[in-house]
């Protein structure tokens, strides 16, 4: 089992348990960090995609290198924690109880995937990406995509984007074959957003892929009918009360 640690700068791991492991993204474009930590630019990577794709270069690290029973991802200054490692974030600003092997075993033994909770928006997911992004008609785009390649996938998409809560970070935890099945069709279905795109004319790209990683990952749940376990998370670096 391990549970990886996306980061793209130095910092002071909070965990002391063998199963977190950093890994630096974006290593193809930047320095090289610390050494002991796994980079995401060996064996098949697309780490120079980092720019667009943000900590999904790391999770497509996992799916091709990473040979773990059991894989997650989680940010530097984000971690899934349990109930009490939540109340004692928000009340004591501390940093702790995040979950354990024993904790993440017992959960997938009765869940598909362990993701963040959901962060509910009034306006309607699809909406709300529209209002906020920088980018707003990648989602359409998407959907043309989804349609053209996997039609089958098109209703979840109209289902999620209708609705009011989105499972957002691209935080998870899962069996290997579990996360691997959601790579296998996340990086298809982004790659060909991309290609679109580029056709079209765009150039720039910063953050995009990264964003509708995001939202696609409901989508997937809703076609598969995984289940999930939402678990809380923490912000080590938390100036504020959102959940995130």
């Amino acid at each position: 089992m391990k549970i990886y640690i996306i980061a793209h700068k130095q910092f002071n791991n909070p965990t002391a348990d063998e199963i977190y492991c950093p890994i630096q993204v974006g290593a193809e474009l930047h320095d090289e960090l610390d050494s002991e930590w796994e980079k995401d630019n060996t064996g098949d990577h697309i780490s120079e995609k980092n720019l667009s794709y943000n900590e999904l270069t790391g999770l497509y690290w996992i799916w091709k290198n990473s040979n773990e029973d059991i894989v997650g991802l989680c940010h530097y200054r984000r971690y899934f924690v349990k109930k009490t490692g939540k109340i004692k974030n928000l009340i004591l600003g501390k940093s702790g109880d995040f979950l354990q092997k024993e904790d993440i075993e017992r959960i997938l033994s009765k869940n598909d995937l362990i993701v963040h909770n959901k962060t509910y928006f009034m306006q309607g997911c699809r909406q709300q990406y529209l209002d906020t992004q920088k980018y707003p008609e990648d989602i359409k785009v998407l959907r043309k995509v989804l349609k053209k390649y996997y039609p089958e996938y098109v209703d979840a998409y109209d289902e999620v984007m209708k609705g009011r809560k989105c499972h957002l970070l691209n935080m998870m935890i899962g069996k290997k074959e579990v996360v691997d099945n959601y790579c296998e069709w996340l990086f298809d279905v982004l790659f060909k957003v991309e290609k679109y795109l580029k056709a079209a004319g765009e150039t720039s790209f910063e953050r995009r892929m990264g964003m509708l990683g995001e939202r696609m990952l409901d989508i997937w749940i809703v076609k598969n009918n995984i289940k999930v376990k939402e678990v809380y998370s923490i912000n080590t670096e938390r100036k504020d009360w959102k959940v995130w």
